[in-house]
């Protein structure tokens, strides 16, 4: 029955739900997710409020940035959505001809559309000519608006799915049809048996990714150079600018550390599954006879599969707390009203960076 079996789930069920079906990492991630998510709709705002910066003229300056905004956070959404829905294809639809190519390279490339998606807007929509200039005049880079830890998030990611990539292509080896997506394994002592064969992180997998990785990457980082280097309207909006162009950075960086940790989820799974064989059965008439397995660097694959659905839930909670900031925040129901400089302000924020 239904409620017996629900009530005696426990510990070990979930932990052993997480591992073997990741719809389940889905979940955890968004139930994270919602929690970041309310907590900041409802206290953030307080550094988008320009001084002296009436409604009408408030609302445009929002206006400015805010197809940027959403098309990053629809980009966030489509990534998570369709990691379950990637699964449910593998898992339900799909005939299992040939090798899903697609699986890790998929999170990276929606990624690269929705930072392009932003870029374009941004050098379109979200760029132009002062209406007064803004001075003293800084020059602002690529780092400007993105917090130390964001970058060095980011950083990590990218460099661990490039270094898992390439370090599993070299491990790799091609089948039948020339896809290089076997781990083979040698059987110690028995020369006359074949060796063992899995399925792999190859790189029928890994060079999508590679390419996939590298473009976001590039994407991301003039996405980055744009968002910092563009105008301010005019004194009085650098504040409320300034927000939203930390929202910008922080929204293609989370994004771009989301996809590469997803990806690097799924080469990890694919690592530890094959890391996971150890005994090699062969039947005979009437008999069988099976062999250990013994690959160098199974412990690391084991640990590489265990991990995965911990990296999978980081990155789905990333990805939809950047998709969350389509949530009105708390201080949009007050934008028609003026905001009044603090005592002690000058009135105008000509501040640029953090």
């Amino acid at each position: 029955m239904l409620i017996p079996s629900l009530a005696s789930f426990g510990p070990l069920d979930l932990t052993g739900a997480i591992a073997t079906w990741p719809p389940m990492s889905f979940v955890l991630g968004l139930v994270a997710a919602a929690t970041v998510v309310a907590i900041r709709a409802n206290t953030s705002g307080g550094d988008e409020r320009g001084a002296g910066l009436l409604g009408a003229r408030r609302s445009a300056v929002r206006r400015r940035y805010a197809g940027e905004h959403i098309a990053l956070a629809v980009a966030g959404v489509v990534i998570a959505l369709g990691f379950v829905l990637e699964f449910l294809f593998r898992g339900y639809i799909w005939d299992g001809s040939g090798a899903s190519w697609w699986r890790v390279a998929t999170p990276l490339v929606v990624a690269l559309v929705g930072v392009v998606t932003a870029l374009v807007l941004v050098r379109t929509r979200g760029s132009g000519a002062p209406e007064r200039p803004v001075s003293p005049p800084v020059r602002r880079s690529w780092v400007s608006f993105s917090s130390p830890v964001a970058l060095s998030a980011v950083t990590v990611a990218a460099l661990a799915l490039a270094g898992t990539t390439v370090a599993a292509g070299l491990a790799s080896s091609p089948d039948d049809a020339g896809d290089w997506l076997w781990l083979v394994i040698p059987i110690p002592n028995a020369a006359d048996v074949d060796p063992l064969r899995v399925v792999f992180y190859g790189w029928v997998y890994g060079v999508p990714a590679l390419v996939g990785l590298v473009l976001l990457v590039v994407a991301a980082w003039r996405a980055l150079d744009r968002n910092a280097a563009r105008s301010f309207l005019r004194p009085e909006t650098v504040a409320i600018e300034r927000a939203a162009r930390r929202r910008t950075a922080g929204g293609v960086v989370w994004l771009t550390t989301g996809a590469c940790l997803l990806a690097l989820a799924a080469g990890w799974r694919l690592i530890g599954n094959a890391g996971s064989t150890t005994t090699l059965v062969i039947d005979g008439p009437g008999t069988s006879t099976s062999y250990d397995v013994a690959w160098r660097y199974a412990e690391l694959a084991s640990i590489a599969g265990a991990t995965a659905p911990i990296v999978e839930i980081i990155a789905l909670c990333l990805l939809l707390v950047v998709g969350g900031s389509l949530v009105p925040r708390a201080d949009h129901a007050s934008a028609t009203a003026p905001a009044s400089p603090g005592p002690g302000s000058s009135g105008t924020d000509v501040g640029y960076a953090r």
